[in-house]
């Protein structure tokens, strides 16, 4: 968002740059190249192949629209074609938040779990509302997490749609909607913010205290013991 005292041009490549996903055991194979791990990147003739958490393999492949068409054509034939609920879906599962404009300054980023996916640096030095983050990393006490859950609900709950539960006493409610996708089990999955004691309590509802119920369920990384 800001360039601060360096010599560096930001330029807008939207319309020179296009991207494609791929996800499956058999990913990998489609591909001309693959990074190993999670969150590394391979660039080779102009293509960039980045490697994104989730259950199986997943890929996200950037480079010019007239070098990706051919490969996007080759790779498809050996796949089948999603939208980006199916996508959304893998993020959640995943448990990498997305913030939409309902959900912009909602939380501090270890609120959103990024501190546990590298999604915060403690070492780069200043930025806008690092002394913030950096407070609650090192001398706060984390009341607040992000959870992944399935809601029996027939449409989607909106990010920033409030959460409720009989136990918190928060005055700034139990906590709200990150993102939802549809689950292929029923109703949605989601991510949400909500207060730890009230995730411990199992009693967590969407909207009020007749709305359904959060059946909370795993996500892929662990808690940091010091969070609480």
């Amino acid at each position: 968002m800001f360039v601060l005292r360096s010599q560096v041009t930001l330029t807008d490549a939207s319309d020179e740059l296009a991207r494609f996903g791929l996800t499956g055991d058999c990913a990998a194979d489609l591909l001309p190249f693959v990074p190993e791990g999670d969150d590394d990147t391979l660039t080779r003739d102009d293509i960039t192949v980045l490697r994104l958490p989730g259950e199986t393999a997943r890929y996200q492949v950037i480079g010019p629209a007239d070098r990706l068409t051919p490969l996007w054509q080759s790779s498809s034939a050996g796949a089948r074609q999603t939208g980006p609920d199916f996508w959304a879906l893998m993020d959640i599962r995943a448990g990498i938040p997305t913030v939409y404009e309902d959900t912009v300054e909602a939380f501090v980023p270890q609120m959103a779990n990024l501190q546990l996916i590298n999604g915060v640096s403690f070492t780069k030095g200043c930025y806008t509302g690092q002394e913030v983050v950096a407070r609650m990393q090192y001398l706060g006490k984390l009341k607040r997490r992000m959870y992944r859950a399935r809601i029996a609900v027939d449409s989607a709950p909106r990010p920033g749609t409030e959460l409720f539960s009989p136990s918190s006493e928060s005055g700034q409610g139990t906590g709200r909607i990150v993102d939802a996708a549809p689950s292929p089990d029923g109703g949605y999955e989601v991510l949400a913010v909500m207060q730890i004691s009230s995730a411990d309590a199992d009693d967590v509802r969407l909207g009020d205290a007749d709305g359904p119920a959060l059946e909370l369920l795993p996500l892929p990384y662990a808690f940091e013991s010091a969070e609480g």
